[in-house]
């Protein structure tokens, strides 16, 4: 099932495009994730370990748009992608209806809107999808914003463990969130 690119603005105004992502974005896609890695206290991984090299990101875009229960979208500002959020359907058959969404934001275009419109553009499409039926997505507890946005968008907290995460010497409880669609 294909997406439909569809063109926003965000809270400052300027113009956003939100679109599949394609193999020949995987220079920009893989700066964005090292950069928006490089920084960040509510995504547990470092940009050291995040190993891709272009081909291998290629072929991360390929591999998703190839799954029917799953899409990678891009949100782009004058031709630069400043933002991403994959859905990533379960390869097991007894699975294949849930999905697991992840998503960054490049640093100076963060609290702009840009989650929510790329979580809508992905409930959107998932609600169309014949195979989706779950979505679900991990979140650090500390990330007030992040559970805010996800409740506003209709997750609902299903689940949490203690002291997952290792965040500057401190531990901090991991927040599942699911909507049924």
């Amino acid at each position: 099932m294909n997406f439909i690119s569809k063109t926003y603005h965000t809270k400052l105004g300027r113009a956003l495009l939100i679109r599949e992502a394609a193999p020949a974005d995987a220079k920009q896609l893989l700066a964005l994730k090292l950069e928006y890695l490089k920084d960040t206290s509510t995504i547990p991984l470092f940009d050291y370990e995040y190993s891709n090299t272009i081909k291998e990101e290629e072929e991360l875009i390929q591999n998703l748009h190839q799954q029917s229960n799953s899409l990678l979208l891009v949100a782009e500002s004058d031709g630069t992608i400043i933002g991403n959020i994959d859905l990533t359907g379960s390869w097991r058959k007894k699975m294949q209806h849930t999905a697991m969404i992840g998503m960054g934001i490049h640093t100076q275009w963060q609290n702009q809107g840009i989650g929510t419109l790329l979580i809508q553009n992905v409930l959107e499409w998932s609600k169309q999808n014949e195979i989706v039926k779950v979505l679900w997505l991990e979140v650090y507890a500390t990330n007030f914003a992040g559970v805010s946005l996800y409740k506003k968008m209709g997750f609902k907290e299903s689940g949490s463990i203690e002291d997952f995460f290792l965040e500057e010497e401190k531990y901090i409880d991991k927040i599942t969130m699911v909507i049924n669609l």
